[in-house]
């Protein structure tokens, strides 16, 4: 597995580095709050949306703790071969802690 912190992923979306975000909780969660430019597709459904996921830009993964992240990036570059993911180091409520206290994560 390998892992990105939030300071570390917030320093790429502040400087304009090229990234994807995949945000793999539930829909109505994602509406709630997520990382900004996050897209939302539910480890679920990751299947089926496998096209939405680029294979030229490095690709951030998260869950609400970062615990079932696991299993999406194990999908992305086993089954997917797709290379250049990584796993948001402790989730949303990570990112919450360190970034962005005003998120209404629970």
């Amino acid at each position: 597995m390998r892992y990105i912190t939030t300071f570390k992923l917030k320093e790429i979306l502040d400087i304009g580095e090229p990234v994807q975000i995949i945000d793999t909780r539930d829909p109505v969660k994602f509406k709630e709050c997520h990382v900004p430019t996050a897209i939302n597709i539910p480890q679920i459904d990751l299947p089926d949306n496998i096209d939405k996921v680029s294979r030229e830009i490095p690709v951030v993964v998260y869950c609400l703790y970062g615990v079932k992240s696991d299993s999406t990036f194990l999908y992305l570059r086993e089954k997917a071969k797709i290379r250049n993911v990584y796993i948001l180091e402790g989730g949303l409520f990570q990112w919450a802690t360190d970034i962005d206290q005003t998120m209404p994560i629970l």
